[in-house]
């Protein structure tokens, strides 16, 4: 018993220690990341558009903008769209946002640019983004 009990804070130091450890690497591994380098690790997600991303009366252009804390190459895809059609022209391009109304910040991240045919008052865009070295992906309320 006595002998458990002598070998528990060094149990709890080594543990400790290997966790430290395994925390720093990951710290180093993604402070490593080469936004340049289109190989590079890459995460994804699905943002959707809708009405309240128009930002033209006439309903024929939603934007946003979606900080992933990287400017890495950047892939996107329509996943889906309602009314079928609706999409004339779509764009995802690497970017670093305008200061932030709130917070003075610039934000790193995807600025998406769509373009519609008709029907952009009703209209719901689904897209698949893909982006080298993204920490994260926040639908923010800029719109670049």
């Amino acid at each position: 018993m006595r002998a458990a009990r002598a070998a528990l804070p060094r149990t709890l130091a080594v543990a400790g220690g290997a966790i430290l450890m395994l925390c720093c690497r990951g710290m180093s591994l993604a402070a490593q990341c080469d936004e340049y380098d289109p190989a590079g690790p890459s995460r994804n997600a699905q943002i959707t558009l809708g009405p309240d991303d128009l930002v033209d009366a006439g309903g024929a252009e939603m934007r946003s903008f979606v900080a992933t804390g990287s400017i890495g190459t950047v892939e996107g895809r329509i996943v889906s769209a309602t009314p079928r059609g609706v999409v004339a022209s779509f764009s995802a391009v690497p970017q670093i946002s305008r200061l932030s109304q709130d917070q003075g910040e610039q934000l790193s991240g995807i600025a998406v640019d769509v373009h519609l045919n008709h029907g952009g008052q009703r209209a719901r865009v689904v897209i698949g983004l893909r982006q080298v070295c993204a920490r994260y992906f926040r639908n923010t309320f800029l719109y670049y």
